[in-house]
Protein backbone atom coordinates (compact mmCIF):
# COMPACT_ATOMS: atom_id res chain seq x y z
CA UNK A 1 0.00 0.00 0.00
CA UNK A 2 1.32 3.26 -1.05
CA UNK A 3 2.46 6.26 1.58
CA UNK A 4 -0.17 9.03 1.56
CA UNK A 5 1.39 11.73 0.19
CA UNK A 6 2.52 14.93 2.92
CA UNK A 7 -0.09 17.08 3.64
CA UNK A 8 0.71 20.52 2.33
CA UNK A 9 -0.94 23.86 4.12
CA UNK A 10 -0.43 26.99 3.67
CA UNK A 11 -0.98 30.48 4.80
CA UNK A 12 -1.42 33.43 3.52
CA UNK A 13 1.25 36.47 5.08
CA UNK A 14 0.62 39.56 3.61
CA UNK A 15 0.13 38.03 -0.13
CA UNK A 16 2.73 35.90 0.22
CA UNK A 17 2.49 31.88 0.38
CA UNK A 18 4.31 30.14 3.30
CA UNK A 19 4.24 26.35 3.54
CA UNK A 20 3.94 24.21 6.65
CA UNK A 21 2.20 21.25 8.06
CA UNK A 22 -1.18 20.13 9.16
CA UNK A 23 -0.61 21.86 12.29
CA UNK A 24 0.19 25.40 10.80
CA UNK A 25 -3.55 25.68 10.23
CA UNK A 26 -5.48 24.13 13.31
CA UNK A 27 -3.55 27.05 15.62
CA UNK A 28 -5.18 29.98 15.86
CA UNK A 29 -3.97 33.31 17.65
CA UNK A 30 -6.53 34.98 19.55
CA UNK A 31 -5.50 38.23 20.02
CA UNK A 32 -6.98 41.18 17.81
CA UNK A 33 -6.19 41.23 14.12
CA UNK A 34 -3.62 38.48 14.23
CA UNK A 35 -6.11 35.88 13.19
CA UNK A 36 -7.05 35.40 9.45
CA UNK A 37 -10.45 35.93 9.73
CA UNK A 38 -13.51 36.04 7.38
CA UNK A 39 -16.75 38.64 8.44
CA UNK A 40 -20.60 37.43 9.43
CA UNK A 41 -23.43 38.86 10.11
CA UNK A 42 -23.49 40.08 13.54
CA UNK A 43 -25.96 37.90 15.49
CA UNK A 44 -27.53 39.71 18.63
CA UNK A 45 -29.12 37.18 20.84
CA UNK A 46 -30.71 40.03 23.48
CA UNK A 47 -32.27 43.58 22.30
CA UNK A 48 -29.80 46.20 22.38
CA UNK A 49 -30.65 48.84 24.39
CA UNK A 50 -32.42 52.45 23.42
CA UNK A 51 -30.74 54.22 20.96
CA UNK A 52 -29.45 57.27 22.03
CA UNK A 53 -27.78 60.32 20.04
CA UNK A 54 -23.92 58.78 19.88
CA UNK A 55 -23.36 56.16 18.15
CA UNK A 56 -22.86 52.84 19.64
CA UNK A 57 -19.01 52.35 18.65
CA UNK A 58 -18.24 55.80 20.40
CA UNK A 59 -16.46 55.81 23.42
CA UNK A 60 -18.89 58.30 24.91
CA UNK A 61 -21.62 55.84 24.54
CA UNK A 62 -19.53 52.68 25.78
CA UNK A 63 -18.35 53.83 28.89
CA UNK A 64 -21.24 54.85 31.12
CA UNK A 65 -20.65 58.27 32.69
CA UNK A 66 -23.35 58.10 35.85
CA UNK A 67 -24.98 54.77 37.15
CA UNK A 68 -28.05 55.40 35.64
CA UNK A 69 -27.09 55.32 32.03
CA UNK A 70 -28.20 52.14 30.71
CA UNK A 71 -26.69 48.85 30.68
CA UNK A 72 -24.99 47.96 27.25
CA UNK A 73 -26.75 44.92 25.82
CA UNK A 74 -26.95 42.97 22.27
CA UNK A 75 -24.62 44.89 19.87
CA UNK A 76 -23.81 47.73 22.18
CA UNK A 77 -22.08 44.82 24.43
CA UNK A 78 -20.69 43.06 21.62
CA UNK A 79 -19.28 46.59 20.85
CA UNK A 80 -17.96 47.85 24.14
CA UNK A 81 -16.27 43.92 24.43
CA UNK A 82 -14.47 44.63 21.51
CA UNK A 83 -13.52 47.90 22.15
CA UNK A 84 -12.08 46.76 25.51
CA UNK A 85 -9.91 44.55 23.77
CA UNK A 86 -8.15 47.51 22.41
CA UNK A 87 -7.53 49.80 25.98
CA UNK A 88 -4.25 49.92 27.25
CA UNK A 89 -5.32 51.66 30.17
CA UNK A 90 -6.18 49.57 33.60
CA UNK A 91 -8.60 52.36 34.76
CA UNK A 92 -10.51 52.94 31.76
CA UNK A 93 -10.32 48.72 31.74
CA UNK A 94 -11.86 48.50 35.01
CA UNK A 95 -14.63 51.21 34.48
CA UNK A 96 -16.20 49.31 31.39
CA UNK A 97 -15.92 46.30 32.81
CA UNK A 98 -18.33 46.92 35.81
CA UNK A 99 -21.68 47.50 33.38
CA UNK A 100 -19.88 45.17 31.10
CA UNK A 101 -19.69 42.12 33.58
CA UNK A 102 -23.52 43.57 35.09
CA UNK A 103 -25.40 42.81 32.16
CA UNK A 104 -23.65 39.21 31.57
CA UNK A 105 -24.82 38.67 35.05
CA UNK A 106 -28.20 40.06 33.89
CA UNK A 107 -28.19 37.58 30.84
CA UNK A 108 -26.89 39.58 28.03
CA UNK A 109 -25.27 36.92 25.87
CA UNK A 110 -23.21 39.44 24.18
CA UNK A 111 -21.67 40.77 27.24
CA UNK A 112 -21.09 36.89 28.36
CA UNK A 113 -19.11 36.42 25.30
CA UNK A 114 -17.44 39.55 25.35
CA UNK A 115 -16.18 38.44 28.77
CA UNK A 116 -15.01 35.21 27.62
CA UNK A 117 -12.92 36.65 25.28
CA UNK A 118 -11.23 39.30 27.54
CA UNK A 119 -10.39 36.78 30.56
CA UNK A 120 -8.93 34.28 27.39
CA UNK A 121 -6.99 37.33 26.01
CA UNK A 122 -6.30 39.50 29.31
CA UNK A 123 -6.68 42.89 29.87
CA UNK A 124 -4.63 45.67 31.92
CA UNK A 125 -6.18 45.22 35.49
CA UNK A 126 -7.52 42.04 34.14
CA UNK A 127 -5.33 39.09 34.43
CA UNK A 128 -5.85 36.15 31.81
CA UNK A 129 -7.96 33.35 33.23
CA UNK A 130 -9.02 30.99 31.09
CA UNK A 131 -10.96 29.13 33.52
CA UNK A 132 -12.92 31.93 33.90
CA UNK A 133 -13.09 32.80 30.48
CA UNK A 134 -14.38 29.48 29.83
CA UNK A 135 -17.16 29.71 32.94
CA UNK A 136 -18.65 33.07 30.63
CA UNK A 137 -18.36 31.59 27.32
CA UNK A 138 -19.99 28.42 28.77
CA UNK A 139 -23.22 30.81 30.08
CA UNK A 140 -23.55 32.11 26.45
CA UNK A 141 -23.53 28.47 25.00
CA UNK A 142 -27.30 27.77 25.20
CA UNK A 143 -28.14 30.19 22.76
CA UNK A 144 -26.15 28.31 20.26
CA UNK A 145 -23.94 31.98 19.25
CA UNK A 146 -21.74 31.15 16.85
CA UNK A 147 -19.09 33.26 18.74
CA UNK A 148 -19.67 31.65 21.91
CA UNK A 149 -19.05 28.17 20.14
CA UNK A 150 -16.04 28.96 18.32
CA UNK A 151 -13.88 30.15 21.19
CA UNK A 152 -15.14 26.84 23.28
CA UNK A 153 -13.82 25.31 20.69
CA UNK A 154 -10.23 26.77 20.14
CA UNK A 155 -9.80 26.48 24.15
CA UNK A 156 -10.96 22.86 23.44
CA UNK A 157 -8.37 22.28 20.97
CA UNK A 158 -5.72 23.74 22.50
CA UNK A 159 -6.30 22.74 26.16
CA UNK A 160 -6.95 26.28 27.71
CA UNK A 161 -9.39 26.04 30.94
CA UNK A 162 -9.52 22.40 30.13
CA UNK A 163 -7.66 19.33 28.98
CA UNK A 164 -7.11 19.59 25.07
CA UNK A 165 -10.06 17.71 23.41
CA UNK A 166 -10.29 17.13 19.92
CA UNK A 167 -13.69 15.71 20.08
CA UNK A 168 -15.47 18.69 21.86
CA UNK A 169 -13.30 21.22 19.57
CA UNK A 170 -14.85 19.60 16.61
CA UNK A 171 -18.52 19.34 18.52
CA UNK A 172 -17.93 23.52 19.17
CA UNK A 173 -16.63 23.94 15.41
CA UNK A 174 -19.52 22.04 14.03
CA UNK A 175 -21.70 24.13 15.89
CA UNK A 176 -20.47 27.73 15.17
CA UNK A 177 -20.00 26.40 11.51
CA UNK A 178 -23.80 26.18 11.90
CA UNK A 179 -24.07 29.25 12.91
CA UNK A 180 -21.98 31.16 9.98
CA UNK A 181 -18.77 31.22 11.27
CA UNK A 182 -15.91 30.93 8.66
CA UNK A 183 -13.82 30.76 11.05
CA UNK A 184 -15.25 27.65 12.85
CA UNK A 185 -15.45 26.03 9.05
CA UNK A 186 -12.21 26.30 8.45
CA UNK A 187 -11.23 24.47 11.57
CA UNK A 188 -13.62 21.91 11.30
CA UNK A 189 -12.56 21.54 7.88
CA UNK A 190 -8.96 20.98 9.20
CA UNK A 191 -10.30 18.40 11.58
CA UNK A 192 -11.66 16.32 8.89
CA UNK A 193 -8.96 16.57 7.01
CA UNK A 194 -6.55 14.67 9.28
CA UNK A 195 -8.51 13.21 11.17
CA UNK A 196 -8.69 15.32 14.38
CA UNK A 197 -11.97 14.68 16.44
CA UNK A 198 -13.67 13.18 13.80
CA UNK A 199 -13.14 10.43 11.16
CA UNK A 200 -11.23 11.28 8.22
CA UNK A 201 -13.15 12.68 5.39
CA UNK A 202 -11.71 14.78 2.50
CA UNK A 203 -14.95 15.42 0.83
CA UNK A 204 -16.46 16.79 4.02
CA UNK A 205 -12.84 18.74 4.49
CA UNK A 206 -13.57 19.99 1.06
CA UNK A 207 -16.88 21.23 1.22
CA UNK A 208 -16.18 22.98 4.45
CA UNK A 209 -13.16 24.63 2.72
CA UNK A 210 -15.59 25.70 -0.05
CA UNK A 211 -18.10 27.40 2.28
CA UNK A 212 -15.38 29.44 4.32
CA UNK A 213 -13.88 30.25 0.94
CA UNK A 214 -17.88 31.49 -0.17
CA UNK A 215 -17.00 33.95 2.98
CA UNK A 216 -13.69 35.19 2.00
CA UNK A 217 -11.76 33.40 4.58
CA UNK A 218 -8.42 33.70 3.25
CA UNK A 219 -6.50 30.22 4.46
CA UNK A 220 -9.65 28.44 3.81
CA UNK A 221 -9.38 29.45 0.19
CA UNK A 222 -5.18 29.05 0.25
CA UNK A 223 -6.35 25.37 1.13
CA UNK A 224 -8.03 24.89 -1.79
CA UNK A 225 -5.31 26.42 -3.92
CA UNK A 226 -2.77 24.22 -2.57
CA UNK A 227 -5.10 21.08 -3.00
CA UNK A 228 -5.82 21.62 -6.61
CA UNK A 229 -1.80 21.87 -6.64
CA UNK A 230 -0.78 18.72 -5.36
CA UNK A 231 -3.89 17.64 -6.36
CA UNK A 232 -4.81 16.51 -2.59
CA UNK A 233 -7.91 16.05 -0.44
CA UNK A 234 -9.64 13.81 -3.62
CA UNK A 235 -8.96 16.58 -6.05
CA UNK A 236 -7.60 16.33 -9.32
CA UNK A 237 -4.77 18.37 -10.23
CA UNK A 238 -5.48 21.38 -11.67
CA UNK A 239 -3.58 24.79 -12.33
CA UNK A 240 -5.75 26.92 -13.93
CA UNK A 241 -8.65 26.22 -9.96
CA UNK A 242 -4.83 26.55 -8.16
CA UNK A 243 -4.40 30.20 -9.63
CA UNK A 244 -8.24 31.08 -9.21
CA UNK A 245 -8.16 30.29 -5.73
CA UNK A 246 -4.74 32.02 -4.84
CA UNK A 247 -5.81 35.08 -6.44
CA UNK A 248 -9.32 35.10 -4.16
CA UNK A 249 -7.76 34.33 -0.98
CA UNK A 250 -4.91 37.19 -2.19
CA UNK A 251 -7.87 39.55 -2.70
CA UNK A 252 -9.52 38.20 0.46
CA UNK A 253 -6.67 38.89 2.86
CA UNK A 254 -6.37 42.94 1.64
CA UNK A 255 -10.14 42.91 3.47
CA UNK A 256 -10.51 43.77 6.93
CA UNK A 257 -11.70 41.06 8.74
CA UNK A 258 -14.45 41.19 11.37
CA UNK A 259 -13.62 39.05 14.54
CA UNK A 260 -15.77 35.95 15.25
Amino acid sequence: MSARPPVRLAVLVGGAALLGGAAALSLVALGGGERLEASRPALASSPSSPSSPSSPSSPSSLSPSSPSAPLPRGTDARALGLRLLTLSNAGEVLAAMKPLTAAAEQGDVEAQIALGRIFLKGLPAIPKNAARARDWLLKAAPSRHPSAAYFLGVMSQNGEGMKADPAEAARWFEIAAQGGSPDAMFLLANAYRTGAGVPRNDRRAVELYERAGELEHPAALQALAMAYLYGELGLELSEAENRRYMMAAEHAIKHRQAPP
